[in-house]
């Protein structure tokens, strides 16, 4: 239970970090992995932003109500058709992420123009573009299919689904990708973006992956979270 409840408290924290840097809006949703693997913690129907403990419910990977007393999201079937084939995969983020949708919109790939880039996604972040709410297990599990063994995909028009070893390395990731987004996005404006060379892009995966940049990030976003 101690490790149930201090999961929940990091998934609060991680919510609303991401509300709180713009990344996860009114709409968005955040999930984590129970450390058995057969279960997910998520926020029910409530923002991000103003989620507390009480909000969290507890769903197995069918999409039944565990524990909780709140309504859990309409599209669960997002994160738990990832959770299902994904057994890397212990939390994930749901973000509408502003220019990462505005990019799709537009038909433009994500793609490394950073290292941050190239941390989270590699060359490019692979696009999924049926359109709607993914409030089925359907469709939920072709997108898992999508995004392979990638941590992220994006959906056209919509927003993208962010995936990590944990809630850290999730909200981290969210954050991280957006920036980049940002970059590419600014440097389409100005001219031609000089994307990441394929052959140094696991390099800078290796160097990210080997240091404390994710543990660094995310004890700053929380100091960022606690100033406000």
């Amino acid at each position: 239970m101690d490790k149930i409840r201090e999961l929940t408290k990091t998934l609060v924290v991680a919510c609303k970090i991401l509300d709180a840097e713009g990344i996860m809006d009114e709409l968005g949703h955040f999930s984590a992995r129970t450390p058995d693997g057969r279960q997910v913690l998520m926020n029910a129907k409530v923002s991000p932003g103003q989620v507390t403990e009480e909000d969290i419910v507890q769903l197995d990977l069918e999409g039944n109500k565990v524990a909780g007393k709140g309504e859990p999201a309409k599209e669960i079937p997002l994160h738990l058709a990832v959770y299902q084939k994904r057994t890397d995969v212990m939390a994930i983020a749901h973000t509408h992420s502003p220019t990462i949708v505005a990019l799709s919109i537009a038909g433009a790939d994500l793609r490394s123009v950073d290292n941050l880039g190239a941390s989270t996604f590699g060359e490019k972040a692979p696009l999924f573009e049926e359109y709607g709410l993914v409030d089925n297990f359907e469709m939920g599990h072709r997108i898992a299919d999508a995004m392979g063994s990638q941590n992220i995909i994006v959906l056209k028009g919509h927003g993208n689904l962010v995936a990590g070893g944990s809630i850290q390395e999730a909200c981290v990731s969210a954050i991280w990708a957006e920036k980049s987004a940002i970059l590419q996005y600014q440097s389409m404006a100005i001219g031609t973006p000089q994307w990441y060379p394929k052959k140094e892009i696991k390099k800078i995966q290796t160097q990210v992956s080997e240091g404390k940049a994710f543990e660094r990030t995310w004890n700053y976003y929380r100091w960022r979270l606690a100033r406000r």
